[in-house]
Order: structure tokens, then C-alpha cells, then sequence
């Protein structure tokens, strides 16, 4: 049984939308597409028997034949409806939603099919990997369990497939670098066997030229016993000449040996993108309108229906994430803990909202209860503030006092000492002075003197 084509076809054809199922005996593929049909001369829904799935099999030679011939683009859609209770998983609760909206934008996947051949002299071997990208980022993918769709060209977005596919590159890199690791291990063993068989066979043909070398010196010395010159010089000549030329002639034959083995052995890796598919899926942005004692704010949020999940909101005042939804008088999304009542108003505020406290009575207020002294530059509520009736301004009770003449509240700062001894109004002590010089004035009491 050949797992690797067994694996070939059974992705080849998940690649197409088919639906496939792979157990013991047999691979069953349904919902072949009409063009396929036509191509591999099959049927709408086969099966094949495991064992067939040879590299001799007919729809083995043509898969492979298709994928090292066609490049193809592939635009799926995945079809998600906006779950209808999707208010239920909003916990409000100060609040209530008077009013939903969605649109959406899409999303994408992208699946680079690679097809890779490994190959030696005497060996091929394909693998094909699909590398799902997302955002960037390398995924596992499996689309069986999502309702897919043929996707509209006029929809999707391809500016995202050069950042990919860069990212898919680097993966499939790294997906083959133990497979090259294993087979260059192989290889090299091979390799380091035949090398060692080269060498022990020129090694045994060194020997024997040692061995003529060896039988010519005993010849020349013979030659030289019985002084026979001319023999003595040809036999040398001979054993240099012969010598040069035998180790020449192996060296160069045995590296050219080495040389081609290597060669035979070595690997060849290619790698072909036979497909490239873009997988896009809607985000929903939903805006919600929130209603609190007839104050509406709306909040916007992402509903990701591949994730199931929708977007975090978070406290406009703390910045802690919510569990649960106030909102607040001045219109700001807020926690529990930042939710508070203004003790002049009665309405509820973030600590936004806030102005501070009262420096009277210390109670906390809102920026529409408080109010800040024209004299002492102090913040209070206005209940602790006071309205002079002289310059019709309002000052806080520290500032402002009672006029023990006549009454009104008056400026602390404008009082004048009067004849008893109190701290009276400017008007009051006008007043006080008038009748003093009127009653201190008799023109009886004055008399003409003649000089």
C-alpha cells in the first residue's frame, strides 16, 4: 500500500470541494466536479481501492501530470449567517437595546498547494502540502466543516496573497527541511558506502602497481649484478614510465568514479505551486443603540463568526475589559466600579463625568452640579453656594456672609467696620453715615459773631 499516493488523491480532490472519505480498504470520493470527469474519465461519486493506488495507477500518472502542468486559482466563500440572538450574549445592566445594526466586511484565509519532487538518479518521490495563511500567519487548516461556497470575484481582496505567500514559503521551508534531512542522511550513507567501495577497488589496482614496481627493482638488480647496462636503463625507464602513467590514469579515473556517484546520489528538490486559493468570511461590525432613562449612546462591536466571538468593550474610564454594560448620564460606556451618583442630581456618571468633590459638604458631583468660587477658585455644589446681592454673582458660603444690618448675603471681603463695631455692607455703612452727619448737624446751634 502506497500511503504517499493514497495521500496524493485523497488531497488532490478535497482541493476541488469533494467530499472525501478515506477508511481501510478504500478511498470514496462523491461530488467530483463535471470538468474532473471529463479530465480523469470518472464518475460524479467512485471509489477506489487502496491497493490500486499505485505509482503505475492511471489516476496517479494524471494527477501528477495535472498538478506539474496546471497552476489554478481557486476563490471560496464561507457562508456564515448572523446568529439571530446575538443580543443574549450582551449583558447590559443599567441599559437596555432599542435598536441593532450590522454590515460586514471580509476577512481572508489563503491555501498555497505545493507540489514537491524529490528526486536522484535512482529514485522519485512527490509530496503535496497545503499551507493555509492567515493574516500572515501560518494556520492549520480544514475547511470540511464549513459550509462552502463558490466566491464572487467583485467580493474578495487580493492584496493580502504577496504577504502570504512569502509567509507560505517560509513554511514549506521548514516542513521539508526534515524530509531533506532524512533522505540527505540516506543519501550520504550511500554515498559514503560507494565511496568506500571505489576506493578499496583502486586501492587493490595501487597494490598491484606496487608490486610491479617492486618485481622491476629485483630485475634491475639482477641486470646490475652482471653489469648489464643497457638492460639496467631500459628496465628503469620502463618502471618510471609505466609507474607515471598506471597512477596517473587511476587517480583521474577513480575521482571521475567518486564524482559520478555523487552525482547519481545527490538530491534534486523542486517545488511547484500548483494552486492558490483565496477563503474569505464575513466580520460583522454591529452597532448597537443603547437606551438608559431615554439617554441613547450607540457602541459599535465585531462579531468574528469563524471565532465565534465578538469584540471586547471596555470601561471608558478605567480601560478594563466588561462583563457587564452601564452607561452613563454624559453618554460613556463604563464598569460597575466607575459608575457612581451625582448626590446633587441624582443622576448616574463615570468618573469622567465627575467633577470632583464639594469642598463644603463633600459630596460628589457632577460637572452640571458643580460649581467653581469666583474668589477662592474652589469647586462645590451648588447647594453650597450662595448669590450675592450685591454683585449678583454666585460665591461658595466660606466667601459670602450674612450683613448683620440689613440682611443680605454680601462679599466677606467688601464688609467695613461700622461706628458699633460690626462688620456691616458698604451700603449699610453709607447708610449709617448719612444719618450720623444728619443728626449731628443743627443750624440753630450756630451763631454770627461780629468780628
Amino acid at each position: 500500500m502506497d500511503n504517499q499516493n493514497i495521500a496524493l488523491v485523497e488531497n488532490f480532490f478535497k482541493s476541488f470541494k469533494c467530499d472525501v472519505n478515506l477508511n481501510e480498504k478504500e478511498l470514496s470520493i462523491k461530488n467530483i466536479p463535471e470538468k474532473m470527469q471529463i479530465l480523469f474519465r470518472i464518475d460524479k461519486d467512485v471509489n477506489f481501492n487502496l491497493e490500486d493506488l499505485t505509482d503505475s495507477s492511471g489516476l496517479v500518472i494524471k494527477i501528477k501530470d495535472y498538478l506539474k502542468n496546471k497552476a489554478t486559482k481557486t476563490l471560496l466563500k464561507i457562508d456564515f449567517e448572523f446568529p439571530k440572538n446575538i443580543q443574549d450574549r450582551i449583558h447590559l445592566r443599567n441599559c437596555s437595546i432599542s435598536k441593532v445594526e450590522k454590515k460586514h466586511e471580509n476577512n481572508y484565509f489563503s491555501r498555497f498547494s505545493f507540489l514537491t519532487t524529490f528526486k536522484n538518479m535512482n529514485h522519485v518521490e512527490q509530496v503535496l502540502n497545503d499551507i493555509f495563511v492567515h493574516e500572515g500567519k501560518i494556520v492549520k487548516g480544514d475547511l470540511n466543516d464549513y459550509n462552502l461556497s463558490e466566491g464572487n470575484i467583485k467580493e474578495a481582496s487580493s492584496e493580502h496573497l504577496e504577504k502570504d505567500y512569502n509567509a507560505a514559503k517560509e513554511k514549506l521551508k521548514e516542513i521539508l527541511s526534515e524530509k531533506i534531512k532524512e533522505i540527505s542522511v540516506v543519501l550520504e550513507s550511500k554515498i559514503n558506502s560507494e565511496a568506500e567501495r571505489v576506493k578499496n577497488h583502486y586501492n587493490q589496482l595501487i597494490s598491484e602497481i606496487r608490486l610491479n614496481k617492486d618485481r622491476i627493482k629485483d630485475r634491475i638488480a639482477e641486470a646490475e649484478k652482471v653489469r648489464d647496462t643497457v638492460k639496467v636503463n631500459k628496465l628503469k625507464e620502463m618502471a618510471s614510465m609505466s609507474l607515471e602513467n598506471a597512477s596517473k590514469k587511476i587517480e583521474e579515473e577513480m575521482n571521475s568514479v567518486l564524482e559520478n556517484e555523487r552525482k547519481k546520489d545527490s538530491l534534486d528538490v523542486e517545488n511547484k505551486l500548483i494552486n492558490t486559493t483565496i477563503i474569505y468570511y464575513p466580520i460583522f461590525n454591529v452597532v448597537l443603540e443603547l437606551n438608559e432613562a431615554g439617554f441613547v449612546k450607540k457602541l459599535e462591536m465585531k462579531y468574528n463568526p469563524l471565532k465565534d466571538e465578538l469584540s471586547n468593550v471596555t470601561c471608558e474610564s478605567c480601560s478594563s475589559s466588561l462583563d457587564q454594560i452601564n452607561l452613563c448620564r454624559g453618554g460613556h460606556i463604563c464598569c460597575s466600579s466607575c459608575l457612581h451618583l451625582c448626590a446633587e442630581c441624582g443622576k448616574r456618571f463615570c468618573r469622567n463625568c465627575f467633577a470632583g468633590v464639594c469642598t463644603c459638604c463633600t459630596k460628589i458631583v457632577c460637572k452640571s452640579c458643580a460649581r467653581t468660587c469666583v474668589d477662592c477658585g474652589k469647586l462645590f455644589c451648588k447647594n453650597c453656594m450662595r448669590k450675592s446681592s450685591v454683585t449678583g454673582f454666585e460665591k461658595c458660603q466660606n466667601c459670602v456672609t450674612y450683613c448683620p444690618s440689613c440682611s443680605d448675603i454680601v462679599e466677606k471681603k467688601g464688609l467695613v467696620r461700622d461706628s458699633l463695631g460690626r462688620m456691616v455692607c458698604r451700603k449699610c455703612f453709607s447708610s449709617q453715615k448719612k444719618i450720623t452727619f444728619t443728626e449731628s448737624y443743627n443750624p440753630n446751634s450756630f451763631k454770627l459773631h461780629k468780628g
